[in-house]
């Protein structure tokens, strides 16, 4: 649709602008280093809190600075935000810091973090029965493989890497989340793929 397809351009050269300007800042600049570590936080604090997770902000900055639990707040929720945690650490320190094309390993390594702290034995696993999200029929386990080599074959295209990297990370996302190849943690992986896809094109982190 060229109107939608011009609409999209037009907001994609208003982001290019503002991280340029972004990027122009020196990476020691103290205020830079503080907006990125805020972000940091509020990167896990929504990732939770859109699966319904009710830890606040403050409450997941605690527990990740400290490793301390939180009185009146479940283990699970707990656990669930040091799950994300351990995965944009192994983003940030791993995947950042090497060159090549993504894998199925770095998306089963992502989502052994997320469920590392919550249900680690089907942590990097892809499902083994049939799963309904609403209306939508997710593949049957048996084909998950396929899917999911399909898939990092997409993420590695000339065709995906031509993309604007708001359009590439958005479709990276729905792809995944399309795919639903765990028991549990879909949307977190998804959500961290979408912000490794970003972040390899040197753009910030959605929060």
């Amino acid at each position: 649709l060229p109107l939608v397809e011009e609409i999209d351009q037009r907001y994609f050269s208003i982001i290019d602008s503002k991280v340029r300007r972004l990027m122009s800042i020196p990476k020691g600049n103290s205020a830079l280093r503080r907006v990125m570590e805020e972000t940091y936080y509020h990167h896990i604090y929504h990732t939770v809190a859109i699966e319904g997770n009710t830890l606040t902000l403050s409450e997941i900055r605690h527990i990740i600075e400290t490793r301390y639990a939180v009185p009146g707040k479940s283990l699970q929720e707990q656990n669930e935000a040091i799950g994300v945690d351990a995965a944009m650490k192994y983003i940030n320190t791993t995947l950042l810091s090497r060159s090549g094309a993504i894998t199925v390993g770095d998306i089963l390594e992502i989502h052994r973090r997320v469920l590392g702290y919550v249900d680690p034995v089907e942590g990097g696993r892809l499902r083994t029965n049939q799963v309904f999200v609403g209306h939508h029929i997710p593949p049957h386990p048996q084909d998950l493989q396929r899917h999911m080599q399909e898939l990092v074959q997409w993420l590695n295209s000339d065709e995906a890497l031509q993309l604007h990297p708001v359009e590439y990370a958005a479709l990276a996302h729905y792809k995944l989340v399309y795919i639903h190849p765990f028991v549990d943690g879909n949307g977190r992986t998804s959500r961290l793929l979408m912000n490794l896809v970003l972040m390899q094109a040197s753009y910030p982190p959605i929060t």
